[in-house]
């Protein structure tokens, strides 16, 4: 009886190990870079989903209907650009597919209207 409990401890330690881990690394495959620019935050992750490669940006702005010039690049290669307005939440959402084989470095970058720029960068 005591031999199967301590087994028992033994795997349970080892799955927490391994759980907490695979945590740490980002067990789905995500990169996460958040910050705060200008009394906004942003937030760019870069995430494996099905093989395909998904960037994604999201600026919390200070309101909503604000005009922002924006772009998310790979390594030198642009995945999106234009302008966007924020939503009634005063909320900026891009998503953009990316080259699963391609450089290993994104940054989005937004500039307002007033010329506030706000940049974040991640690597994968």
């Amino acid at each position: 009886m005591k031999k199967a409990l301590l087994a028992l401890a033994a795997v349970v330690v080892v799955a927490a190990i391994g759980v907490g881990a695979w945590i740490a690394v980002g067990g789905d495959g995500e990169a996460v870079a958040r910050d705060t620019c200008d009394g906004r935050t942003t937030e760019l992750a870069v995430e494996e989903d099905d093989g395909a490669l998904e960037v994604s940006f999201e600026l919390q702005s200070t309101a909503p209907g604000e005009t922002w010039t924006v772009s998310l690049v790979q390594g030198g290669t642009t995945l999106l650009e234009g302008e966007r307005t924020t939503d009634e939440d005063a909320e900026l959402d891009l998503d953009a597919p990316a080259d699963s084989n391609g450089d290993r470095e994104f940054t989005a970058t937004a500039t307002s209207a007033d010329g506030t720029t706000c940049t974040a960068t991640v690597t994968r």
